[in-house]
């Protein structure tokens, strides 16, 4: 059995059946959604601190403290280590440093002179979570002793393979000096994490100390890709400690990538450079042949929660969103939800516990950026959004993440992070279909941002880009962002800004692109003396997300499909004009599944019409006119238009983002076609607002920015009556850019759950109570 669970984990391994109530959780089939995995996080929070002692240590602790003049050893070294353990899994899910349960629990820890290599490693974690001037003397203090625990050569090498392979190593007892004894794998991940807790937190971490890390790794690899518990050299007779291990063969390749990050910065400043050694390319391989959501393989088995941890080491600095084909987070965590016992706990183990609650709340942290992998040099700087991304965690103190999506994965899979950025020297191959997806994922509400690498050869980068976003919104073109764009101003003042260059629809950017080299700096750490391209990236993802950072792992505001028995019908149809009549082309589309998802309606989205083509009578289905220019129509058209609704039909007028322009023009149409007082307010007992179980009252807005949801006014709809009804109706405020449920810096109208409930009512109200035809 590993020292490391006896140590830190509890000297007990979880049962091999599940208790009853486990697997009942589990025959529930709880679907993966943030939601679940919000309430796991908050269980498990409750659960640990269900067992908070308010005298001595904060939480039972496995070992009991050395007593006077007793010998360091395995049994008592790593005393601490659950509280440890326990307070940095809450801090991770999101508990205050300031409340009075954790400060007591702080002090405790801050005073306990531990010389554990477990309990030293998780501390350094959670002083490196607390402001500066709290936490960094203590950082230093800690990771310095496992600094100098660290084994290394202190004369002429040594030809003994145990020796070499101690090279690099941590054990159990960290004093301050390297010791002989056994070294295992486990202890030496955990070291590793402390000390880049102080490199995170900016402490200089001397370079040699990298290159024995890695150097340990790369001389204990096993022949088949994976890392075992014990180097296969030890002297250790156990079978398991020497089989490759999923616990330790992730403790090894997030460590490696560790070491990358802090040696190879500068590796990468030339386009073409291999990204990954062999070394972590086998590691993969063997992660990827042996992954599953449920259990761990190789040696070490039963320690699930514990691979869990070292796994999501391995997703987050890898950005991998798949290993192979398979969603790691998102198995793993549906696994989690499902089976967590009623007490908010895993196995009824406090370790186990932490463990998983680590894993869901650090995977769930917000992805700023996915990166697209394509058929081509898509990976010239390969660390540039690990470095970034770790450079905005530290500056908002706030944690986010970043991903790697590739071409073959659906349109759905691209949308946990607003934005997709794709980067390269070189023209990208990307097939027609695949450019068919770029475009679906804007019209989904995301947002592009492609970046040339390396001139001049990114010219032949910049070229492709260009003729790329010519082929998917050829009614639009791609201009230079003038000086005083908020993306120079939102969050940093940016005094010389960089060229970016920019495709609109009018409502919002659809996306970004840049010749200057912004993934260089990333890559290189340059913070200092490259701060714009820092500032500049957190600038752009707060213009796009609405002063967010980014969306939780696994989430996405386009709803999947879902199978549904309609209780009503209603139809729907876009009006085509010459203008900008299709801003959003999946506005409609988005709002179908959303009608049917949660009120079982079967909304029927019809082919674009032109007013010229509507039927004199009624019958046909609703039509929504939206736009962001001037609305102009002929006089064929108006008189189509007037015919169209004097025969029963119903119009749907909206200005798409607030669009002022649109909004007046409109406005003077519907005044001509159908009288100069014919557009009134729409009362508050309009049948429209008093549609049977979906009574609207009031509703939430968003203007440019800021997201009025605190004051809950009603709606401002207007509308004609005709012939004794409300037949058109007409929103200044943006109903379009709302149906697509994107956050948005420059849309002014309602909030995208008003959209929906808004045009939800117009459309049930156009198809009079309209019933569904049989069978759907």
């Amino acid at each position: 059995m590993s020292r490391l669970i006896a140590v830190l984990a509890g000297f007990t391994l979880a049962a091999a059946v599940a208790p009853p109530t486990v697997w009942a959780q589990r025959r529930k089939g709880v679907d993966f959604s943030d939601e679940a995995v919000e309430a796991a996080i908050e269980r498990a929070a409750k659960s640990l601190w269900s067992q908070y002692r308010p005298n001595g240590s904060p939480w039972p602790e496995g070992q009991t403290p050395p007593g006077p003049g007793q010998k360091l050893a395995y049994d008592n070294c790593n005393y601490g280590g659950w509280s440890a353990l326990a307070t940095y899994a809450l801090l991770t899910a999101g508990e205050s440093h300031q409340s009075p349960r954790m400060k007591r629990v702080l002090n405790w820890l801050a005073r306990l002179d531990s010389k554990g290599n477990y309990t030293l490693a998780v501390r350094c974690q959670i002083w490196e979570k607390l402001p500066p001037d709290l936490g960094r003397k203590l950082l230093a203090a800690d990771s310095g002793r496992l600094l100098a625990s660290m084994y290394r050569p202190t004369g002429p090498p040594s030809r003994d393979p145990v020796q070499l392979n101690r090279y690099g190593a941590h054990q159990y007892v960290a004093e301050g000096k390297p010791r002989d004894g056994p070294h295992d794998n486990s202890n030496t991940q955990f070291g590793i994490l402390g000390v880049w807790a102080a490199a995170r937190a900016r402490l200089e971490i001397p370079a040699s100390y990298w290159q024995y890390t890695r150097q340990h790794w790369l001389r204990t690899q096993m022949r088949d890709g994976g890392w075992s518990y014990m180097p296969i050299t030890s002297g250790d007779t156990r079978s398991w400690a020497k089989q490759s291990a999923g616990t330790m063969t992730a403790g090894a390749v997030a460590s490696l990538f560790v070491a990358m990050d802090n040696i190879d910065a500068a590796k990468f400043s030339r386009c073409g450079v291999r990204a990954q050694d062999k070394a972590l390319e086998r590691g993969m391989a063997w992660l990827e042949k042996n992954f599953h959501p449920d259990r761990t393989v190789g040696g070490q088995l039963g320690k699930y929660y514990y691979y869990l941890y070292a796994l999501e080491r391995v997703g987050l600095a890898s950005g991998y969103k798949y290993f192979g084909d398979k969603d790691w987070y998102k198995l793993c965590a549906t696994n989690l939800i499902n089976t967590q016992r009623a007490d908010g706990s895993w196995t009824g183990n406090l370790v186990d516990t932490s463990f998983a609650l680590i894993f869901l709340a650090r995977g769930r942290n917000p992805i700023m950026f996915n990166r697209l992998q394509y058929d081509g040099d898509w990976n010239n700087r390969p660390r540039a959004l690990a470095n970034l991304t770790r450079w905005v965690s530290r500056d908002f103190e706030r944690a986010v993440n970043w991903q790697i999506v590739n071409t073959k994965s659906p349109v759905s899979e691209w949308h946990d992070a607003p934005i997709l950025l794709i980067s390269g020297a070189r023209k990208p191959k990307l097939s027609a279909e695949d450019v068919d997806k770029l475009r679906r994922f804007i019209h989904q509400g995301g947002t592009i941002l492609s970046v040339a690498e390396c001139p001049p050869t990114g010219r032949f980068f910049d070229a492709a880009m260009r003729a790329h976003y010519a082929t998917m919104f050829p009614q639009y073109e791609l201009k230079l962002l003038p000086a005083d764009h908020p993306i120079y101003t939102i969050h940093f003042p940016i005094s010389r800004p960089m060229k970016v260059w920019a495709v609109s629809n009018g409502v919002r950017v659809l996306a970004y692109h840049t010749t200057t080299d912004l993934m260089l700096p990333w890559q290189k750490n340059a913070y200092v003396t490259k701060s714009n391209a820092f500032k500049l990236a957190a600038n752009i993802s707060l213009f796009v997300n609405n002063h967010k950072l980014g969306r939780p792992r696994g989430t996405t505001p386009w709803p999947a499909a879902k199978s549904f028995a309609p209780l009503r019908a209603a139809r729907v149809a876009r009006v085509k004009y010459g203008g900008n009549w299709n801003p959003e082309p999946l506005a409609l589309e988005r709002l179908k599944l959303l009608m049917g998802r949660k009120w079982q309606i079967n909304l029927t989205v019809s082919q674009p019409v032109q007013l010229a083509d509507l039927p004199s009578k009624g019958g046909g289905p609703a039509l929504v006119i939206t736009g962001t220019g001037r609305l102009g129509l002929d006089k064929a058209e108006k008189a189509a238009l007037k015919a169209y609704v004097e025969g029963g039909g119903t119009v749907i007028i909206d200005a798409a983002g607030g669009s002022r322009a649109f909004a007046d023009s409109a406005k003077a149409v519907v005044e001509e076609v159908f009288g100069a007082d014919a557009l009134r307010q729409l009362p508050a007992f309009s049948p429209v607002y008093q549609a049977a179980g979906m009574k609207i009252e009031s509703v939430r807005y968003r203007r440019g920015g800021r997201d009025l949801s605190d004051k809950k006014p009603p709606p401002r709809l207007m509308a004609v009556e005709v012939n004794g009804r409300p037949a058109v109706f007409l929103s200044r405020e943006d109903l379009t850019a709302g149906m697509v449920g994107y956050p948005s810096r420059t849309v002014i109208g309602y909030h995208p759950d008003s959209a929906a409930e808004l045009m939800r009512n117009l459309l049930l109200y156009a198809a009079g109570g309209r019933k569904p035809k049989s069978g759907r």
